[in-house]
């Protein structure tokens, strides 16, 4: 039977917005339908054009919690965070009204969550029967397995708090990881998955790297130290992707550095054919990285604890390095990569993407078996047929 899904995407960043992208590609082949996307934004956040033209109808935002940046817009302050959030409860309150109107209108067979902290708060207020499925590699940390960096434990456990919360509710969660791990042990309802890589990135071309770097800067702040490294080596070619609302899609500091707006297809293009990335230490940009064979180079915002667990990770699974800054000749010095992992990563990849659509079946048939059983139980007529 086809079933009607409902995305909750976590509008930070690009990571949460591709893996929706790529798992709508899954359920689709599959033969299900996406009915409607509700996307969680955050002050000063854009959410690119390139996620409304995948989908077939509208997509919908509402207020959702965000990250407070300093005045440079590098790094996160966490205290000035909660402050702004907590005022902002009354926005929160009235997505929950939306959200819990979309989800009546659209009467879906199973919501999908991809680590929007709204979708834990709806089923904290609401009682609702449409079973849920949380996506994000953020529910690694609440696998046994995981191994965190050391200290830091009053921030790893307002990470690990704050990944329950977003999957409050949830009949099952799928942790998206780097690699394999085994799986069962604390939670009967996590199952550790590969990235949800979208079709686009499978499909690029690999080949003989051409002599540029790539960078990915999540705050646009971080320009100015891309632009410093950049006067110092004027040599080295540079394609720079940011996330500025004001700006051309695509603006020429000088003939060897270009800025460009975020664009999906271009920005896999030149992944694809980069002499290596320099990135912050989003999950998603590490793992296409890594099944296209192009060593990284990773910078966690400062303050921003999940991100420096990534960048760990990162380095953990063989992906390249991780560094402070954005100093390119950190990369430059550990090229070329000894040791690629992309084959067995490419394997992992390949090897469990059906079991995304199995997972989130599996959840609504096991609503469908709820609803016939509580029939059943409601007609005497199943229980005890008369005689003669």
């Amino acid at each position: 039977m086809a079933l009607r899904c409902l995305f909750v995407v976590q509008g930070e960043g690009r990571g949460h917005l591709t893996q929706a992208m790529a798992l709508r590609g899954l359920l689709c082949e599959a033969g299900h339908e996406v009915t409607g996307v509700v996307v969680g934004k955050s002050r000063g956040r854009r959410i690119p054009s390139f996620f409304h033209d995948a989908f077939a109808g509208p997509v919908r935002t509402v207020a959702s919690p965000g990250f407070v940046s300093d005045a440079a817009n590098q790094s996160v302050r966490p205290w000035a965070t909660l402050g702004r959030e907590l005022c902002r409860v009354p926005q929160f309150w009235r997505s929950l009204t939306t959200l819990r109107t979309l989800i009546d209108r659209h009467d879906p067979d199973v919501v999908i969550n991809f680590f929007e902290p709204l979708g834990g708060l709806y089923a904290l207020r609401y009682r609702t029967t449409v079973p849920v499925v949380a996506v994000g590699h953020q529910y690694m940390f609440l696998h046994e397995a995981y191994r965190f960096p050391e200290g830091r434990s009053v921030e790893r456990w307002g990470t690990c708090a704050f990944a329950r919360l977003t999957a409050y509710g949830a009949a099952r969660c799928l942790a998206l990881s780097l690699y394999p791990v085994r799986e069962g042990g604390n939670s009967a309802r996590l199952r550790v998955l590969p990235p949800l890589l979208r079709g686009a990135v499978l499909e690029q071309p690999r080949g003989a790297p051409e002599p540029f770097f790539l960078v990915y800067i999540l705050n646009r702040g971080y320009a100015e130290a891309v632009i410093r490294w950049h006067e110092q080596n004027p040599t080295v070619p540079l394609h720079c992707f940011w996330d500025r609302p004001d700006a051309a899609p695509t603006e020429a500091y000088d003939d060897t550095l270009t800025f460009h707006q975020l664009h999906d297809r271009t920005f896999l293009a030149l992944m694809a054919r980069c002499r290596g990335l320099v990135s912050t230490a989003g999950f998603e940009s590490i793992a296409e990285a890594m099944y296209l064979d192009t060593p990284v180079q990773v910078v966690p915002v400062e303050g921003h604890y999940e991100q420096f667990c990534n960048a760990v990770d990162a380095v953990r699974a063989g992906a390249g390095v991780r560094s402070s800054g954005f100093d390119m000749d950190r990369l430059r010095r550990a090229l070329p990569r000894e040791g690629a992992v992309g084959e067995r990563f490419r394997a992992w990849v390949r090897r469990a993407r059906h079991r995304f659509v199995h997972e989130i079946e599996a959840v609504a048939a096991q609503r469908g078996e709820a609803a016939s059983a509580s029939v059943s139980v409601a007609n005497p007529d199943v229980l005890e047929r008369p005689e003669g």
